[in-house]
């Protein structure tokens, strides 16, 4: 068996200060809208600076939350219709399931039940994955929703992107306890078993080892192990969401795409 590590898709990444260290790292906010930003968090007694430059405040956690909630309501006002679905304004106004999890996350960080129930219940309604005869596939999203030929929107794609999936079960997980709603559990651990069974794979190791290691792929199973070959993708690798799934899905070994992350 081989492993091929494909491109993680982010061509250009954003700069991140860690606060009180002079470490960068970088990466891109895939989140509706297309939009990439940076996210700059100086140390404490500096200026906080706008995506234009200027100075906006001291920066101290409470301009921070404020700063967050002033972004949420930005964000919610351009991309997240009332219904719950969060538009990509830069794709033909296209939705992907990536989007939908994002916003969930957010949702929960800035303590918005209603929003986080509303884009929740908008893809479970409308990224549903169906059979030929209508049967739900499964309890994962579809990837990518839009405007079909001619007037009528739906889904485009009906494979799942694992790091939407993963996301949103995140989401799920640190809002049941947040608001204390069980069935958002219930209903993360339904998604997980699910994740677990059609989007990680058992690879032997090489021929001079014995034994196999487990991984996390980036959607299906068919579309990325063919053969002999599996094809994995390292942006995918999420050792702290495989870290939160161990402690509510005992039933699998969630620990062991740590190792192999």
């Amino acid at each position: 068996m081989v492993l091929m590590m494909i491109g993680c898709g982010k061509d250009q990444g954003t700069t991140v200060v860690i606060p009180g260290s002079d470490v960068e790292s970088s990466g891109v906010d895939e989140s509706a809208g297309g939009e990439d930003s940076t996210l700059s968090s100086p140390p404490t007694g500096s200026s906080l600076l706008t995506t234009e430059g200027m100075v906006a405040a001291d920066w101290t956690p409470e301009t921070a939350v404020v700063l967050l909630q002033e972004s949420w309501t930005i964000y919610k006002a351009r991309f997240i219709q009332p219904d719950g679905r969060v538009i990509d304004r830069e794709a033909q106004d296209r939705t992907v399931s990536e989007g939908q999890a994002y916003a969930m996350l957010r949702a929960v960080m800035v303590d918005d039940p209603e929003t986080f129930e509303a884009t929740l219940n908008w893809a479970e309604i409308n990224l549903q994955r169906q059979d030929s005869g209508g049967d739900r596939l499964d309890n994962l999203w579809a990837w990518k929703w839009g405007q079909l030929v001619g007037a009528e929107w739906g889904i485009m794609d009906e494979n799942f992107a694992s790091d939407a999936d993963l996301d949103a079960v995140t989401a799920l997980i640190l809002a049941a306890q947040r608001w204390d709603r069980p069935d958002y559990l219930t209903l993360a651990q339904t998604k997980l078993a699910d994740l677990w069974n059609l989007s990680t794979v058992v690879v032997p190791r090489a021929a001079t080892e014995q034994g196999s290691d487990r991984y996390f792929l980036p959607g299906p199973r068919p579309a990325f192990q063919q053969g002999y070959l599996t094809y994995l993708n390292p942006s995918y690798f999420a050792p702290y969401a495989f870290r939160l799934f161990a402690e509510v899905d005992p039933e699998h070994d969630w620990l062991s795409l740590v190792d192999t992350s």
